[in-house]
């Protein structure tokens, strides 16, 4: 999420303290800083944008990392604060950080919570990373005459209300999407908040044959097709020692959708891979290519990502 909606859910966080609202309060202080921390790994950009795409809610946003954020809050408000409690502060710090984790896990790109026995970063797709209507929802509360604990009940009832609300708005898309593939043999649907469209989901839909990447009218039944991928019958040789290379990896725990394409040349060969996952202007934002030699091994691997080229080490991994 936008870091506007972080500090917002932080300061409702605090507010379950009975604290009445205050930039001096410890508390307050350790959790909204505790509710930005986890996006300070943009630090990694200064190693380049391929890096920072790699650890972005990686280890960042998992329960280690939560817990070295919040310890490194704690220790440092403490060091100015003397006359506060060390693991009250920590406490605080732990549960802002954790609220930016819990919010960010119901938008598109989600978060390795389990890193490191599970790197995927796993997400429940409710939310976009901004979300301007539920900004405007919780900005709109601060302007009640209530109590700041009475706003954090209120806040954090209006998430719920807001998240129930496409839960079951998803669920009516999904119902829509089948009757109108209703003749496809589908193996696998994804529906997730539209990246343009305020009023509209994306969606892949895998079957046995093809990818089928789309919009459809959150309100209305309108459906867009994107962009349609026949499916490989057989895994190539090519294709394997693709997820095998630093890019090939990179995709398999950036999303649970992976398309491999293949080209051939008569002295190369290359691999494309596609993030199915978003799509503007019929171009896919995230996607790679793996160029192979005439020897059938990787000699050159290149990221696109938000119209940004970044030459990557074609390594294979062991």
């Amino acid at each position: 999420m936008d870091s506007l909606s972080h500090a917002l859910i932080g300061m409702a966080v605090a507010g379950l303290s009975g604290h009445p609202l205050s930039l001096h309060d410890p508390i307050y202080l350790a959790t909204v800083i505790g509710a930005q921390a986890p996006d300070f790994d943009i630090i990694a950009q200064v190693k380049g944008n391929f890096s920072y795409l790699r650890q972005h809610r990686s280890f960042s946003h998992s329960i280690p990392g939560l817990c070295m954020w919040a310890a490194m809050i704690s220790v440092s408000l403490y060091v100015f604060m003397p006359e506060t409690n060390l693991f009250s502060l920590f406490g605080w710090a732990f549960a802002g950080c954790l609220s930016h984790s819990i919010i960010d896990y119901f938008n598109t790109h989600g978060v390795a919570i389990l890193w490191p026995f599970r790197k995927e970063r796993k997400s429940l797709q409710l939310l976009n990373v901004f979300d301007p209507i539920l900004l405007l929802l919780m900005t709109s509360i601060y302007t009640l005459p209530i109590t700041m604990f009475t706003l954090s009940c209120l806040t954090f009832f209006t998430i719920v209300s807001y998240i129930s609300l496409r839960i079951l708005l998803r669920k009516k898309a999904r119902r829509q999407i089948h009757e109108i593939f209703s003749n496809e043999d589908i193996v696998q649907l994804s529906i997730m908040p539209s990246l343009q469209r305020i009023l509209f989901w994306d969606f892949v839909l895998e079957t046995k044959q093809s990818y089928t990447v789309g919009q459809l009218g959150a309100i209305y039944p309108v459906l867009e097709t994107n962009a349609n991928l026949t499916k490989q019958k057989a895994v190539s040789p090519f294709t394997l020692q693709a997820q095998k290379t630093i890019l090939g990896d990179f995709f398999t725990t950036f999303t649970p959708f992976i398309y491999f394409e293949e080209e051939k040349s008569l002295h190369s060969s290359c691999v494309n891979i596609y993030d199915l996952r978003y799509i503007a202007n019929k171009e896919f934002l995230h996607r790679g290519t793996i160029i192979f030699d005439s020897n059938q091994l990787p000699t050159a691997s290149y990221l696109y990502s938000y119209g940004n080229t970044m030459k990557i080490p074609c390594n294979q991994l062991s």
